[in-house]
């Protein structure tokens, strides 16, 4: 692909940058700054007032341009503390530039020379240094000027003359701007004139802020609108148009953001004028390669390899190692076969070519594979470390937090969910030290917030939980982050409607969960149809899930098979004798759960068969799966869980104590009522309410066997109590259910 000569042309001369009438109104107020730095009487100025006034010219000079009439009341608003005199030296020298016109110029060009260019017969030192912002500045507008031809001079001035009575105007006419006054070849119509350096900064600024902290970026609508005028300015800048793609990535805008990516490549192509055609190769290579990307972020996976396999022929063809290996890190997520020996390759291969940040998203994906895979989580957690090295010597600061957020999630999948707590914790703990300027909030952190979120609302902490979560919906607004916050919500009213029994509510809250999480989504509505006692429901529901667990489209994880197994048994023994019920449920889930560490799991699969042995009448072996499942569950669980494993504990002890003596027996009930005060209080926490009715109402037959009248009449009041304020939507669950 050749490029026109013309393009090249226009694409040398768009580097030009206008001398603008605002550009030209802060050289002289850094003038009449350093006029007054240089008399008698001003020779030592307050270091407040010297800082103020840096910080005000940095902003002016990175920011677009502004109308002498916000630049003033920049001036005097307060926020900067200015000396009033330079402020009536600035207003009056701009008035005599009004006035005098080309004159007056030439002078004010020759002034501001003298700050920063030397004569040594006649300057002994600068006001300004070589190495200044300010400097620098001043030293491209003269620059600049010194190339403008003698009308282009008249035409600086003449913008300026109109740009000065645009103040006197609006001074007249009250604050309101009247645009209509103007016609439209005048500089005032299109007031956001940004200078190539500028749009740079901007670009590089917003796309840091996309990418690390989007809450501080501008708002999708209004990025949009500075974008569009920055390119009215720099029509060539192919960084705009890539912040443009990412802006629409951020609202799912499938159609702009391929438009956007497009005229990057475009751009990006035009740039190289030399006609040099490795150079052009490299951005063709990178083109396929972000065409991929652009298309496995909207879930096109037949495209994204397509645009993937063009960048791997690209790159083999001039063996650009570089490219290849971003292409074989993206691979990754595009295959389904080989994914071990593919990390193994980049990963060496990267290393070789001392491409640490690849190196360091190889490892981390690795562990996430070997996780999910059935690696041992030893050595999972060994070689998740050496990621963390590499981040460190690096400072990798995204991949540090994406490192916190993985062993969180590894916790959190083996079922610590203290230890996952906790490193979600350290993740955001690391981004409250701001020692070094750099702070992270991404996906990870968005993610830690919402561990911490699940964790709270599993401990009944629901005041917490959604206080949490409202920190997780103000920082990460916009997609595809906030996907991983609306899903913790829907988990949020979904747990809280199902234990108030609020059906409709529940059920509206599972559906949205399939926008995010279509398996998730499948489980709790099971749980719901088996909490309304609608077996045909939820065995057809969970069918569903597990007729479709080899679909490799579909994914369904290690995890969410062995919930959904838990679920297919427990709905069956709870619909018919348990004697009916094949023990191969329950053996298959505890061999998945042994093979891949789901310790969690694994206690609720006992937790499950001690209370199918309860119904079948063998309470000592129940006691005895108990004892090695209790544990895990009082130490990682929910509270709900918590409650309801101390409950089947109570249970299988009062009916184990059938056969011993009348004094033993009446000893165990005392000690086993007395136990269900705490498990009561876990269920109001819960507000799960209809088991606490199930509970008293066990306590208060408890009570009643060994005749202790007047705290089984207790316990028969607060059911009483709790039935009318919370009256129950299906009779008692205390004999089957866990």
């Amino acid at each position: 692909m050749s490029i026109p000569k013309e393009a090249s042309t226009t694409n040398k001369k768009s580097h030009k940058e206008i001398l603008t009438p605002h550009r030209l109104t802060v050289a002289v107020l850094i003038n009449e700054y350093f006029k007054l730095r240089e008399a008698d009487t001003h020779q030592q100025l307050s270091k407040k007032y010297n800082r103020d006034f840096c910080i005000l010219l940095l902003k002016l000079i990175q920011s677009p341009d502004l109308t002498l009439f916000d630049l003033q009341n920049v001036l005097i608003s307060g926020k900067y503390m200015m000396i009033p005199l330079l402020i009536t030296n600035f207003n009056e020298t701009l008035a005599q530039l009004n006035a005098e016109g080309t004159g007056f110029l030439l002078n004010l060009m020759s002034d501001i020379g003298k700050l920063i260019l030397r004569d040594s017969d006649t300057v002994v030192n600068k006001l300004l240094a070589q190495i200044n912002k300010n400097s620098y500045y001043l030293r491209r507008l003269l620059i600049n000027f010194d190339k403008l031809t003698f009308s282009e001079v008249t035409s600086v001035v003449s913008a300026f003359q109109r740009y000065y009575t645009v103040e006197n105007t609006q001074e007249r006419m009250g604050v309101k701007r009247k645009l209509e006054l103007f016609t439209n070849d005048d500089w005032y119509v299109n007031r956001d004139q940004w200078s190539r350096r500028q749009a740079e900064l901007f670009i590089a600024s917003q796309a840091a802020l996309l990418s690390g902290n989007e809450e501080k970026a501008f708002n999708p609508k209004d990025l949009n609108i500075h974008i569009r005028n920055l390119l009215k300015t720099n029509p060539d800048l192919a960084e705009a148009h890539f912040l443009n793609y990412l802006n629409y990535l951020r609202v799912k805008e499938f159609c702009g953001a391929i438009r956007s990516l497009y005229h990057c490549f475009d751009r990006n192509v035009l740039i190289d004028s030399k006609g040099n055609v490795d150079e052009k190769s490299k951005g063709f290579r990178f083109a396929a390669l972000n065409l991929a990307v652009l298309h496995f972020h909207f879930g096109h996976k037949e495209e994204a390899v397509a645009a993937l396999k063009e960048a791997i022929m690209l790159a083999q063809e001039t063996n650009d190692n570089i490219c290849l290996q971003h292409a074989l890190s993206w691979l990754y997520c595009l295959t389904d076969v080989n994914k071990d020996k593919l990390l193994e390759h980049s990963i060496l291969k990267s290393l070789d070519l001392n491409l640490t940040y690849i190196v360091s998203l190889g490892i981390q994906s690795f562990v996430q594979y070997a996780g999910i895979s059935g690696g041992t989580p030893k050595y999972i957690f060994e070689t998740i470390t050496r990621s963390d090295i590499v981040n460190s010597q690096h400072i990798y600061a995204d991949l540090t937090c994406t490192s916190y957020a993985q062993k969180a999630g590894l916790w959190l999948f083996y079922g610590k969910t203290e230890m996952c707590s906790l490193w979600s914790q350290l993740l955001l703990h690391i981004n409250s030290d701001d020692s070094l300027g750099k702070m992270y909030f991404g996906e990870a952190s968005c993610q830690a917030i919402c561990n911490m979120s699940n964790h709270l609302l599993l401990q009944g902490e629901y005041t917490k939980a959604i206080a949490v979560l409202t920190l997780a919906k103000e920082r990460f607004p916009s997609e595809p982050t906030s996907h991983i916050w609306m899903l913790c919500e829907c988990l949020f009213t979904f747990t809280r409607a199902l234990h108030h029994e609020e059906w409709i509510e529940a059920e509206a809250a599972a559906q949205r969960m399939a926008v995010y999480d279509v398996w998730e989504s499948h489980l709790r509505m099971t749980e719901l149809f088996l909490q309304k006692r609608d077996f045909y429901a939820a065995q057809k529901c969970i069918r569903e899930v597990l007729d479709n667990r080899n679909d490799s489209n579909l994914k369904l994880r290690i995890d969410y098979h062995v919930r959904a197994m838990i679920l297919l048994a427990e709905t069956q023994y709870t619909s018919n004798y348990p004697n009916v019920v094949p023990p191969m449920a329950f053996n298959v889930c505890l061999a998945y759960v042994n093979d891949f560490h789901l310790d969690y799991l694994g206690a609720l699969v006992y937790l499950h068969l001690a209370n199918v042995q309860l119904l079948m009448g063998m309470p000592a072996q129940a006691l005895k799966l108990l004892s090695g499942c209790l544990v895990q569950i009082l130490t990682h669980g929910g509270i709900y869980d918590r409650a309801r494993a101390m409950l089947l504990y109570v249970k299988c002890t009062v009916a184990n104590a059938g056969h011993k003596s009348k004094e033993e027996r009446r000893e165990i009930i005392i000690e086993s009522a007395d136990m269900l005060n705490k498990v009561c209080i876990d269920f109001i926490k819960a507000e799960a309410y209809s088991r606490v009715k199930d509970v008293l109402y066990l306590q208060a037959r408890l009570y009643h066997e060994v005749e202790l009248i007047e705290k089984r009449n207790k316990c028969a009041l607060e059911y009483r109590l709790l039935e009318e304020d919370h009256p129950s939507k299906n009779n008692t669950a205390l004999a089957t259910f866990l």
